[in-house]
């Protein structure tokens, strides 16, 4: 599938219920261009994550799409050569997979986004841990319940539910969710900070993203670049803790880079996080993030009053304490 203008398929939902639909019908049937262009390109050669990175820029260069190409080539994709990661997140899924039974959650959400949902884990442990709390369990369990909470509330504010039964559905498994949380310790002035924290992820992730030729709205549409999102958390996690960042301080650094500001330390912390990713990023690349983050970007006034209005818009769910 080619498109002429990301912005217009974006924004009809009728197009993208044709994407998914046609998507389920060909799972079955001929062997899309995407994959025979794989197969043409690697053989049976498995490609490293350069190599993916390459191929997918050349396709993103002659129109298709790239949420579409992670989608068809999602089993093909190499995985991070960091190989230390796997067991941490094994911890986290088993911990996952018996909280999704324990409280009787719709599973749909969490398998949908599940590498995505398993990348923020690590992250949002680290951010609370160097919030030095106390009299709050900040247990592995606590972790994925704040996660999956998390996810869930954004979930709904960037109103992707297919469907109002599914909307109820996760309205329901939010509040049950809080109140978990409520008992350990945790109330919903935490879950509100890590929400925003999220959506500063997001936007370190969307600043070098988008020089990748990935087009994100919000955080649930980055958890579609599975080939990039992977090491980038990777990285971000990494600054985090090398610089023994809260979620307070993630979100001072990092939120305000939807409306082109940077802080000294975010600055400072992207250009560690790019070299990190140089397998991934181009020199040239990289200087034009750098040049980005020392011209701020104006934003009509809408936008920037837009980035504070998803985490108000909450009110039903979650209370001011």
């Amino acid at each position: 599938m080619k498109i002429q203008r990301f912005g217009e398929y974006y924004n009809n939902d009728d197009l993208i219920n044709d994407f998914i639909h046609n998507l389920q019908e060909s799972s079955g049937g001929e062997k899309s261009e995407i994959e025979k262009r794989f197969e043409e390109e690697f053989s049976d050669k498995a490609p490293t994550a350069q190599d993916f990175a390459e191929f997918y820029h050349k396709l993103r260069s002659e129109g298709f799409d790239g949420i579409e190409i992670f989608n068809i080539l999602d089993d093909k994709i190499p995985s991070d050569d960091d190989g230390d990661s796997e067991p941490v997140s094994s911890t986290y899924k088993k911990i996952e997979k018996k909280i999704l039974s324990d409280l009787k959650l719709d599973t749909k959400l969490v398998l949908t986004f599940g590498s995505g949902i398993a990348s923020l884990y690590p992250i949002v442990d680290e951010m609370m841990q160097n919030m030095s709390l106390t009299n709050i369990d900040l247990s592995k369990q606590s972790i994925v319940l704040l996660t999956i909470a998390a996810i869930t509330i954004i979930f709904l504010e960037e109103k992707k539910a297919k469907s109002p039964e599914q909307e109820d559905t996760l309205t329901k498994d939010s509040k049950s969710l809080l109140e978990e949380l409520r008992m350990r310790g945790i109330g919903d002035g935490i879950v509100k900070k890590v929400i925003k924290a999220i959506n500063g992820v997001k936007n370190i992730f969307t600043t070098i993203a988008k020089h990748l030729g990935a087009a994100v709205g919000g955080v649930i549409d980055m958890f579609a670049y599975t080939a990039i999102l992977i090491p980038i958390m990777n990285g971000i996690f990494y600054i985090i803790g090398k610089y023994d960042m809260g979620v307070d301080q993630v979100v001072q650094n990092f939120f305000s880079l939807s409306i082109g500001v940077a802080t000294r330390i975010a600055k400072h912390g992207l250009v560690e996080l790019l070299d990190r990713l140089r397998k991934l990023i181009s020199p040239k690349s990289k200087r034009e993030i750098i040049d980005e983050l020392e011209t701020p970007v104006i934003q009509k006034f809408g936008d920037i009053q837009y980035g504070d209005s998803d985490i108000e818009q909450e009110g039903d769910l979650i209370k001011e304490q």
